[in-house]
C-alpha cells in the first residue's frame, strides 16, 4: 500500500512485541489479554513487514512468507 512511513515503526513493534505471551507464545490484541492464532498470525506478519531480522519476510497480500511463494510458484496479482 505503501504507505509504512505514516507509522511510527519503533512503537509499533514495541506495541506488537509487549502484546506476546512469553510463557505460552503467542500474540494477543493488546498487552495482558488471552493470546489467539488470529492475532498471532498478524503480529508474525507485521514483525516480517517491520523487517524484523528473525522473521522470514512475508509478502503483504496473502500473509505468507515469500519463500513459500515462491517455492509453490505463487504470484499474487495487484491491483493497480
Amino acid at each position: 500500500m505503501g504507505r509504512i512511513h505514516w507509522m511510527d515503526k519503533a512503537k509499533l513493534r514495541m506495541f506488537i512485541l509487549v502484546c506476546e505471551d512469553e510463557e505460552t507464545g503467542g500474540f494477543a490484541d493488546r498487552p495482558g489479554d488471552m493470546v489467539d492464532p488470529f492475532h498471532t498470525l498478524f503480529g508474525v506478519a507485521g514483525l516480517s513487514l517491520l523487517g524484523d531480522e528473525q522473521i522470514k519476510p512475508a509478502n503483504p497480500v496473502l500473509c505468507t512468507p515469500e519463500d513459500v511463494l515462491q517455492r509453490l510458484n505463487l504470484q499474487p496479482d495487484l491491483l493497480s
